[in-house]
């Protein structure tokens, strides 16, 4: 461009332009490198090892990446999206997806000494309710055990997101060595192993998925913007342990829920509300914001119809003053002129 555009430069501007053109195109050849700079450049790539064919597939894709454990993740970065995983469940890509009812896994856990029942439920969902019954040991005993799929986010900012939204123990993320985790629960990768979560998800049934013209979301029966039938927890954990090396493993129709409420040995009660303290935040939160709400209302329609008062209350009252201005200029506000 330099080159092609000095002439013009030259003949517009006259000796000045050119002799400026001409330091640029000196400046820019000292940058450039002498033949000896490039050929060592060459010599140190070609010794560089060439990239491994996992890798070169990887960077094809470059939005699926594997884990730290080489499992590509169902859920969060470097996941494929979950109609991509949802369609590789159903084709048996990894390995074949069983379903089993509660009854039938009841059955396999009371018969077969190996097989076991994983639930991959938050920790504190397992405390609440779970599987099987109070004793720990002896004949009866199931073979029951907790590998939580999502932990409480490793940023301190993440988890008190959630505590503000009344969510227990916070926002939570996948657990980047699940698959790790796992092993060390059932270390036997030919045993029998019913995963298990709160709800289940039907793998049978089609996953939302986006509309390549409206870009919309697209909801299949049964599923809706909050809810997609299709899609659980245990069917994500069931996508990565077969990467992992699992092959016996069944997915529990209904999750844990539906095991508790067909009345099959369990502790706790899957439809009562159990108290924590991480959701105590939210409260005080969603306290404060509703008497923000009430206090900006009230000083609006003081304004609107005696503004005579107004400036009374708003001298007088430091702490109306205060809440009204605190949520005039915050996100919530749009809900103060949503009701007004």
């Amino acid at each position: 461009t330099l080159h092609a555009t000095a002439p013009r430069a030259v003949a517009r501007r006259g000796a000045g332009a050119g002799r400026a053109c001409r330091s640029i195109d000196a400046s820019w050849r000292a940058m450039s490198p002498t033949p000896v700079q490039s050929a060592a450049r060459r010599a140190a790539s070609s010794r560089r090892a060439p990239p491994a064919p996992e890798a070169a597939g990887e960077a094809a894709t470059a939005s699926v990446a594997s884990d730290a454990d080489g499992v590509v993740p169902a859920f969060g970065p470097g996941s494929p999206p979950w109609p991509s995983v949802h369609a590789d469940l159903r084709s048996g890509k990894f390995g074949e997806v069983r379903t089993v009812t509660p009854a039938q896994a009841a059955a396999m856990l009371r018969d077969d000494a190996r097989a076991g029942l994983a639930d991959v439920r938050p920790r504190i969902e397992f405390e609440e309710f779970r599987c099987g019954g109070e004793e720990t040991s002896g004949s009866s005993a199931l073979n029951v055990r907790n590998v939580p799929y999502f932990v409480p986010h490793r940023s301190a900012a993440k988890r008190w997101q959630g505590y503000f939204l009344c969510t227990k123990d916070g926002l939570k993320e996948r657990d980047p060595t699940f698959s790790r985790s796992f092993r060390e629960a059932f270390p036997d990768l030919n045993a029998p192993i019913i995963v298990g979560c709160k709800t289940g998800g039907d793998i049978s049934q089609a996953p939302v998925t986006i509309d390549p013209v409206t870009k919309r979301q697209v909801f299949p029966e049964g599923s809706s913007q909050y809810a997609d039938k299709s899609r659980s927890n245990s069917l994500m954990a069931t996508y990565e342990l077969q990467q992992a090396g699992y092959t016996n493993l069944f997915h529990l129709e209904g999750g844990i829920t539906e095991w508790c409420v067909s009345g099959e040995a369990h502790v706790g009660d899957p439809n009562a509300f159990y108290f924590h303290p991480t959701i105590l935040p939210g409260i005080l939160f969603q306290l404060i914001m509703v008497e923000g709400i009430v206090v900006r209302s009230n000083m609006a329609y003081v304004k609107k119809f005696h503004p005579e008062s107004y400036d009374q209350i708003n001298n007088t009252n430091a702490l109306y003053g205060i809440i009204n201005d605190l949520i005039a200029n915050s996100p919530i506000n749009w809900m103060f002129d949503y009701y007004s």
